[in-house]
């Protein structure tokens, strides 16, 4: 692995983990629990505000009018059809399947929000929320020439609250073996007509269509790199990328699946010291990252690397983050003349403290702004983006739509570090 414009040591070098097991010190980055009902994402506390407003996107709420829908297009019908993945009738988030995610539901959590919102905004209301240290990946100051611990095992603070529960209860495993995850297919093909009629879009740049948006179920916790691993899966089996036949059958790997490769990867050296770190992972909750992804998909013969990037300065990583996944994408595009640019390259996989994310694609706005375009496994496609699959539209606000996927400064500014890892592909153009 490498590390881009790096300054000090490598964000993927693992660092002791001091104290893990308590609150951080007051200089620590504090955390908070996402209050919205099966939910329970992490969150540093100035994202939370902004990751209620998504949960308002995700139900809906805030979307006043539905886009006008005329007859798909030929091309972009067969796509979305011959996609890996279920049928129609499954493409739909959970929610819209199940009474308990009905109209009723989608109410009480407007309301939840809104409440929450506003005591985000009360003087003192930090002190309402469950405040942790930080999360794993996010490095620990140390002195020039100071050398990283390896093989110690870590704690909460870089495995979650479960780090050290020997096995899931019986419940959660009954509901992951029964309902897998949530999938969505076809999103991308829906992104590509509301970056068209977006006013504020300059260019844009799209991974190959068939990638799929996996989400998490209600109440399974802090699964978001296994679900990363599942949307770049999908790719991997729908293009028959090299390894493809060693993710098995199904289109995409089941959570136990995952920790199975990855396991077996400790098993035979590949990035061995995960095991010694975590205590090992399968049949638990632990968090997983890019070092896991990585040793997954090598022990798969799937061919990948990983980059960091890590600078103290604000602003440098986001540019730096910014640039790197603006080249990937455009070494995919057969005519640079054409503004929303799809490609058939793979997606990519985002880590910062904290969390991680699928990144589609790339996008520069008018004002001279810049978004990654992300599946986040936080949320699900909303049921008015949803129904808009398979269809030609015109949306009314479609910045609007396009804003759970959309990550830009104000997200990205939060964070000095950032880990991306890659499906290389052949005559893929070095990195400089």
């Amino acid at each position: 692995m490498e590390t881009l414009h790096s300054e000090g040591d490598s964000p993927f070098a693992v660092k002791e983990d001091h104290a893990s097991d308590s609150a951080g010190t007051g200089d620590d980055p504090q955390y908070a629990e996402c209050p919205i009902e099966g939910c329970g994402e992490l969150l540093l506390l100035q994202e939370l505000d902004y990751h209620l407003e998504l949960h308002g996107e995700e139900s809906g709420h805030n979307h006043l009018e539905e886009a006008s829908v005329s007859q798909p297009p030929e091309h972009d019908a067969h796509i979305a059809s011959s996609a890996s993945g279920p049928p129609r009738s499954h493409w739909e988030p959970e929610r819209q399947r199940r009474p308990d995610h009905g109209a009723q539901a989608t109410s009480r959590q407007a309301k939840a929000i809104s409440a929450w919102r506003r005591l985000l905004r009360m003087p003192g209301s930090s002190s309402a929320h469950k405040l942790l240290p930080k999360r794993r990946h996010q490095d620990e100051t140390q002195t020039a020439g100071a050398h990283p611990a390896r093989g110690k095992r870590l704690g909460k603070s870089h495995l979650g609250k479960y780090a050290h529960e020997e096995r899931m209860p019986d419940w959660l495993v009954t509901m992951l073996r029964k309902n897998g995850q949530v999938v969505s297919q076809g999103v991308i093909l829906v992104l590509a007509q509301l970056l068209e009629q977006s006013p504020s879009t300059k260019y844009a740049y799209l991974c190959h269509p068939c990638v799929q948006h996996v989400s998490k179920l209600k109440r399974e916790g802090g699964f978001c790199g296994y679900r990363n691993i599942q949307m770049i899966s999908s790719y991997v089996t729908h293009t028959k990328f090299k390894g493809h036949q060693n993710l098995g059958s199904n289109s995409i790997p089941s959570i136990f699946q995952i920790q199975e490769f990855i396991e077996t990867a400790w098993d035979q050296g590949i990035n061995s010291q995960g095991r010694i770190e975590t205590g090992g992972i399968r049949g638990t909750r632990k968090y997983i990252g890019t070092p896991e992804a990585l040793a997954m998909f090598r022990l798969l013969d799937i061919p990948c690397d990983a980059q960091g990037i890590k600078n103290k300065e604000a602003g440098k990583s986001e540019a730096i983050l910014m640039e790197y996944v603006e080249n990937h994408f455009q070494f995919g595009v057969e005519d640079p003349t054409q503004r929303i640019r799809r490609t058939n390259l793979p997606p990519l996989y985002f880590q910062h403290a904290g969390h991680s994310l699928t990144i589609i694609g790339f996008e520069k706005l008018k004002n001279g702004a810049k978004n990654l375009l992300v599946f986040d496994p936080s949320f699900h496609d909303a049921s008015s983006i949803v129904r808009l699959v398979g269809q030609t539209f015109v949306h009314p606000m479609p910045d609007l739509a396009l804003k759970p996927y959309r990550r830009g400064g104000k997200y990205l500014g939060n964070y000095r570090e950032f880990e991306l890892l890659r499906l290389v592909m052949r005559l893929m153009p070095t990195d400089r």
